[in-house]
């Protein structure tokens, strides 16, 4: 029988949804990524996706030569139940939980599948209809409003602004008074409530407050579920920690700060809401996007869920994880060190720049949860408007510039990557520059002064392009026909101080 196991290549790019596959003639994703590694790029647009690093892609490797010699004499679901088993423990052992209860791990294709399954296991868990509590959508991962808003007619959302019109945020007082007063109308009108508290959001926020979700916990007690969106994973272990010990399930993807391929996701149940969980009737609807071995062995979903393989989530998850391996390895001192030293730099250009404004982003404030801070209240997402400049004055760029120079910043030379536009006011588009785990490994163990002048040079490119006067002519698709001959080199910033199926 001739060999018909996909390729790694294949299989990275399978068993997610169409934001997964790779159009045909560039060969890169809705997120512009390809499903093998691309070392010239410089790459600070992890907070969409990341591209998959030649290491990470050998991992994956290793894996699938694994899988490929041994599915001749295993079933494929009973391989990826082995090997999820494995990844359950390796990624506990890496977000080391101490002495904690282990939590449950559930896999997922992707971090709008975890906000499904966290909304049909908050309707499991009570009688009553289920109000879903979270940021706009702006601010958090796309479909994910309409992922829980459309999983169940007793499931409805209610979503909070975090910036006002004009783009600046809102007092944090606010938005935590507007989380409160929807936890407490929705209780009393009957609803059982989901409050969906997101670190860190897309413009690099974290709300409601960590002591606003507190007080919610305490006054609504068994009325309200708590999941936190970390699905970036720009936390330290000791606030992933502190979120399990309070009782708040905790959402991650691999594919954003650790830098993994896109669509891998774990929840992060809490030892003693598993418990009660799995004394409940399993909910269908989970049938749809879930499989056996997704979930823990005393999880009852025999008859309910196919037993089915995803071995592409397997393989992106194998990637993902060695990246995180590899950063957990820094202590945590020196990366703190490289994120002040970056931070400064970049919010020095950003303020100083004409053609740039940083868009504001507040003080990650996680005291609610921990006495000492960790690294992850250092920024690491940095929001940006863009503006063309003449004599007389800069025009900021609108949605479909802004577009442009995303999609053409890949294409010239030194070629780099930024986070996809978002929108964060009235008629307002922001770039992300943004930091991953793979870019700190990097700069502890070779040059730190290295990434923080590659990410100089990425502001240069965007303000090169956003001047061309073949701006205009860029196309507003996919295909680019923008070339490195179209501009001239400019002036060195340098560094300133300071879904499932068979495989």
């Amino acid at each position: 029988m001739p060999n018909i196991f996909p390729t790694t290549v294949q299989l990275l790019v399978m068993g997610g949804d169409e934001r997964i596959a790779l159009d045909t003639r560039r060969g890169v994703n809705r997120y512009g990524c390809g499903s093998t590694s691309d070392p010239e790029l410089h790459d600070f647009a992890s907070s969409t996706a990341s591209v998959i690093s030649a290491a990470a892609f050998q991992a994956a490797d290793h894996l699938r030569a694994r899988l490929e010699k041994d599915i001749p004499h295993l079933a494929p679901a009973t391989l990826y139940r082995r090997e999820l088993s494995r990844l359950r423990e390796e990624l506990l052992r890496l977000c080391a939980l101490g002495d904690l209860p282990d939590p449950d791990i559930v896999f997922a294709a992707s971090g709008t599948d975890l906000h499904r399954i966290a909304a049909q296991l908050a309707r499991a868990a009570s009688a009553r209809p289920v109000l879903a509590i979270m940021v706009n959508e702006s601010e958090t991962g796309s479909g994910v409003f309409a992922a829980i808003n459309d999983s169940h007619p007793g499931i409805e959302v209610l979503t909070v602004p975090l910036r006002e019109t004009d783009g600046t945020p809102r007092h944090a007082k606010d938005i935590d008074a507007e989380f409160i007063v929807a936890a407490q109308q929705a209780y009393a009108a009957g609803y059982h409530v989901l409050l969906i508290q997101t670190d860190i959001s897309k413009t690099g926020m974290i709300a409601p407050s960590y002591g606003c979700t507190a007080a919610l916990h305490r006054t609504l007690g068994t009325h309200l579920d708590v999941l936190i969106d970390a699905c970036q994973f720009r936390i330290a272990p000791a606030t992933l920690r502190a979120c399990l010990a309070r009782g708040y399930s905790v959402a991650l993807t691999g594919s954003k700060f650790v830098g993994g391929p896109s669509f891998s996701g774990v929840l992060l149940i809490p030892a003693e809401t598993a418990a009660r969980l799995r004394t409940l009737p399993f909910p269908s609807e989970l049938a749809t996007f879930s499989a056996v071995a997704d979930w823990p062995n005393n999880w009852p979903v025999q008859g309910i869920l196919e037993a089915s393989s995803n071995f592409g989530l397997l393989l992106r998850w194998e990637a993902a994880l060695y990246e995180l391996r590899a950063f957990r390895a820094i202590p945590d001192a020196d990366i703190a060190c490289f994120l002040r030293a970056f931070a400064g730099s970049i919010q020095a250009r950003l303020t100083d720049d004409p053609t740039l404004s940083p868009v504001a982003v507040p003080e990650l404030d996680r005291s609610a949860l921990l006495s000492e801070p960790c690294w992850d209240q250092i920024q690491t997402i940095f929001p940006f408007q863009l503006y063309r400049t003449d004599l007389s004055a800069r025009h900021a760029l609108d949605t479909e510039e802004t577009q442009r120079i995303y999609r053409n910043l890949p294409t010239i030379k030194p070629r780099c990557q930024l986070g996809q536009p978002v929108n964060y006011g009235a008629g307002k588009n922001a770039l992300r520059l943004c930091l991953s785990a793979r870019l700190i490994v990097r700069a502890a163990e070779h040059d730190g002064a290295c990434i923080i002048e590659q990410a100089q040079s990425a502001l240069d490119q965007a303000i090169r392009l956003a001047d061309s006067g073949s701006f205009k002519t860029f196309c507003t698709d996919t295909e680019s026909n923008f070339t490195p001959e179209m501009i001239s080199p400019g002036k060195n910033h340098g560094v300133a101080n300071g879904g499932h199926n068979r495989f």
